[in-house]
C-alpha cells in the first residue's frame, strides 16, 4: 500500500455512518440479551466520531454552532463542571477540543458498571499535561451521550456529506 490511503474508512463521513450502524447493531443485540456492553460501544463510537475526523470544514462549521443553538436544535446538554475562563465552552468546536483531549488521554470516568445505558453517567476531564491541574470537566448521562452522537453524526453528514 502506498502513502495515499484511498478507502472510504479514512473519510469522516463514511466513518460516522459506520459508527451509527455499529451502535445500532450493539443496541439491538443488547435488546436480544446478548452479552454486549452498550456503554462500551458508545465510548468507542465517541472515540471514532470526535478523535478521528480532521476535516477542516467540519471544525470551521463547529465553531459557528453555539452551545445555545445546539440546545435549541435538540442536542443534549453537557453539564460543565469546570470551564476554562480564558476560553469558555461557547460552541461545538471548543466542546470537541476538550472531548478530544479527554478521550485521547483516557480521562473518562463512569459512575457505574451497569449494562443499562440509563444507569450510567460519564465524566470527562481535560488538562494541558499530566503535571498541570484540570482546566475543564463535564458530565453527561450515557443515554444523552448516545443522543449527542446521533446529532453529531447528522452534523457531519450535513457539513461534509
Amino acid at each position: 500500500m502506498g502513502d495515499q490511503a484511498t478507502n472510504t474508512r479514512n473519510e469522516a463521513l463514511e466513518f460516522a455512518r459506520r459508527t451509527r450502524r455499529n451502535m445500532e447493531y450493539i443496541e439491538n443485540a443488547a435488546k436480544g440479551h446478548a452479552d454486549v456492553h452498550v456503554v462500551t460501544q458508545l465510548t468507542i463510537s465517541l472515540l471514532g466520531l470526535v478523535v478521528f475526523p480532521k476535516e477542516k470544514l467540519l471544525l470551521e462549521k463547529a465553531a459557528t454552532l453555539s452551545i445555545d443553538d445546539m440546545k435549541k436544535q435538540g442536542w443534549p446538554s453537557w453539564t460543565i463542571l469546570l470551564d476554562d475562563p480564558k476560553k469558555p465552552t461557547a460552541n461545538l468546536a471548543v466542546l470537541l477540543k476538550h472531548l478530544r483531549n479527554a478521550i485521547c488521554h483516557a480521562r473518562l470516568l463512569y459512575n457505574s458498571d451497569s449494562r443499562s445505558i440509563d444507569d450510567v453517567t460519564i465524566r470527562v476531564e481535560d488538562q494541558p499535561s499530566a503535571t498541570c491541574t484540570k482546566n475543564w470537566a463535564a458530565s453527561i448521562g450515557a443515554s444523552d451521550l448516545r443522543l449527542f452522537c446521533d446529532h453529531f453524526i447528522n452534523f457531519i453528514e450535513q457539513t461534509i456529506g
